[in-house]
């Protein structure tokens, strides 16, 4: 059911939205977003109302739990387009585009000028042939609703991939002439998607992991370097890789400073905001006391870390 909440035309209300209303998402954040949360689909169904007895309908979605509402409000407002459904009964909200304009004149374009660096980039691929035989009618003909039908049965999950090969868009290798580079705001809506930002629970460290399909392994591991970690991209869940990057030279060096650069928008901005303040804390060893040859946390440091994560 729709939430009356979000009706007001495109507009994200000042309540709701802690950012203000003159934010706009970059267009490389709401790319990095859309290949971790995002889904380009091509639904045909069985219909006996109309002449080849099936229906068709274009959806992009971003769904993502509903602590994340004001981030997809955030995705609405940039896009200007649609409405955010939600359903309570497993928690998530949903930015949900199926008309055939917004896709034309919204979607499409702001994926073919920033595109997507996953597999996901071939679903949007099959997406747009898909578009683009809805707008020359070719649906209305047998074989129009054929294609699409075998369209829609070779995307996400139902996509092969070889086991042995790693896919990358052309856009995405260096030694390609239509090379574009890893960008700090595609990284920030990955991980506001797929990141989690932790700090460990016995000796306070930092922790950013981030997650994906292992048909991803190339983009992960474009993400790795960006970092310029040392950390290898490993096998997490089944199907799933991981990227963990710790260590304080690393946290100093590359992440706060990526984060200074390039903001994070979404619920794990609170959780950076915390670890900003930690490193204020920890800064030049003021957590740590000297007893002989020792230095040692300063209990009161150390309580305050705990407080403020947990607050």
């Amino acid at each position: 059911m729709e939430n009356n909440k979000f009706n007001s035309k495109n507009n994200i209300k000042t309540e709701n939205n802690e950012y203000g209303n003159n934010v706009v998402l970059n267009p490389d954040f709401v790319t990095g977003l859309t290949d971790a949360e995002g889904c380009f689909s091509v639904r045909v169904w069985k219909d006996k109302r109309i002449k080849f007895k099936r229906s068709v309908q274009l959806n992009f979605t971003i769904m993502m739990l509903e602590n994340e509402t004001e981030l997809l409000s955030m995705v609405k407002s940039f896009f200007n387009c649609s409405t955010l459904w939600h359903y309570h009964k497993d928690g998530t909200v949903w930015f949900k585009v199926q008309d055939i304009s917004s896709i034309k004149n919204k979607i499409i374009p702001s994926f073919f000028k920033y595109p997507l660096r996953g597999t996901k980039y071939l679903d949007f691929i099959s997406f747009k042939e898909a578009f683009h035989i809805i707008e020359r009618k070719e649906h209305l003909i047998e074989e129009g609703m054929n294609k699409l039908y075998n369209l829609s049965k070779g995307m996400n999950t139902n996509r092969k991939f070889s086991a042995d090969v790693y896919y990358s868009p052309n856009h995405t290798k260096e030694n390609n002439t239509d090379y574009m580079p890893l960008n700090g705001h595609y990284i920030n809506g990955f991980i506001a998607g797929d990141g989690c930002l932790v700090l460990h629970s016995n000796r306070l460290t930092m922790h950013l992991s981030i997650s994906q399909h292992k048909n991803n392994r190339l983009l992960m591991e474009s993400v790795a370097n960006y970092f310029e970690s040392r950390s290898k991209v490993c096998v997490g869940r089944p199907n799933n890789l991981q990227i963990n990057l710790s260590g304080v030279q690393l946290w100093e060096k590359a992440i706060f400073k990526h984060f200074d650069e390039y903001p994070l928008y979404g619920n794990k901005k609170l959780k950076l905001d915390k670890l900003f303040l930690i490193r204020e804390l920890k800064r030049d060893n003021k957590h740590l006391m000297q007893i002989g040859k020792i230095r040692k946390w300063r209990l009161d440091i150390k309580l305050r870390i705990i407080e403020i994560w947990k607050s």
